[in-house]
């Protein structure tokens, strides 16, 4: 093997990852599986879902809960893999290469570089999990755990909704385009909504388009109003919900929320078809 190639290879990589989770707070190791997995921006992200239920990487986790991963990583691949190399001039390393990771984990900049790592490692589990399925000698327990999740995550005809929100400004200056949303903040946003709509993909870029958005700074002390777009993997219940405690009532427990579109209005022109609260 090259080492200057595979070195390349992750340098490369933490490059092109880096500006795409900088700055987020919350489920950088899950977006970054989602990233290399291309399903970042498709509606039904089976591979991602499947990969990260499987190893309890959460959408909404913080820094910290992703860098217990690669600290797990560490542990499974090596520590207790010792006797693969037990034999080999590299045995003698291993402790001391697990104390350097931690100690690297402490810095947020060096923690990013091992978060993306992570990640180009655990996207092998999907083709482990193929690999698996297709041999008539893999034991039944991995077969069935992978249904299993398979089954609670992946509905069978998911209907994606979009979810527009006209909020305070003071509330929308917490978030980020991009970013993911737990099923909690997005019931507070719905609280604090002025306007809303939720509806299907087409209808949203319609009504989107009558509005006057503007590219001025969102700033949490300001009293403007705020257009948020939120898209709902599996939100065929929400569509055409008219009032906010039916809306907020059936929010699916298993589907992602995420940010695509956050600015500032000009002014509330453009609003006909959302409901006022």
């Amino acid at each position: 093997m090259e080492d200057d190639n595979l070195s390349s290879l992750y340098d490369d990589v933490i490059l092109n990852i880096r500006p795409q989770i900088q700055g987020l707070k919350r489920g950088i190791l899950y977006k970054t599986i989602q990233i290399l997995l291309e399903e970042e921006k498709s509606e039904i992200q089976e591979k991602t879902h499947l990969i990260c239920e499987f190893l309890g990487i959460k959408a909404n986790a913080y820094q910290i809960e992703d860098e217990k991963i690669v600290k797990s990583l560490v542990e499974v691949v090596f520590i207790k893999r010792q006797f693969l190399i037990r034999n080999t001039p590299c045995s003698g390393l291993i402790e001391s290469f697990s104390k350097l990771v931690n100690q690297s984990i402490n810095n947020n900049e060096e923690s990013m570089n091992w978060i993306i790592v992570t990640a180009c490692t655990l996207v092998g589990v999907i083709y482990c999990q193929q690999y698996l399925s297709k041999n008539r000698h893999t034991q039944a327990k991995y077969k069935q755990k992978f249904e299993k999740v398979k089954q609670q995550v992946i509905p069978i005809e998911p209907v994606p909704a979009d979810l527009c929100l006209i909020v305070p400004a003071s509330i929308a200056g917490n978030f980020k385009n991009g970013s993911n949303l737990t099923t909690d903040e997005l019931i507070n946003l719905i609280d604090n909504a002025s306007y809303f709509l939720c509806t299907t993909l087409k209808n949203a870029d319609l009504n989107e388009k009558k509005l006057e958005i503007t590219e001025d700074f969102i700033s949490s002390d300001s009293k403007r109003e705020v257009y948020m777009r939120i898209k709902i993997y599996d939100g065929k219940n929400l569509i055409d919900q008219k009032i906010p405690y039916y809306l907020k009532s059936n929010l699916p427990k298993h589907t992602l929320y995420i940010i695509e579109q956050l600015a500032c209005l000009k002014n509330l022109s453009g609003l006909e078809k959302f409901n006022r609260v």
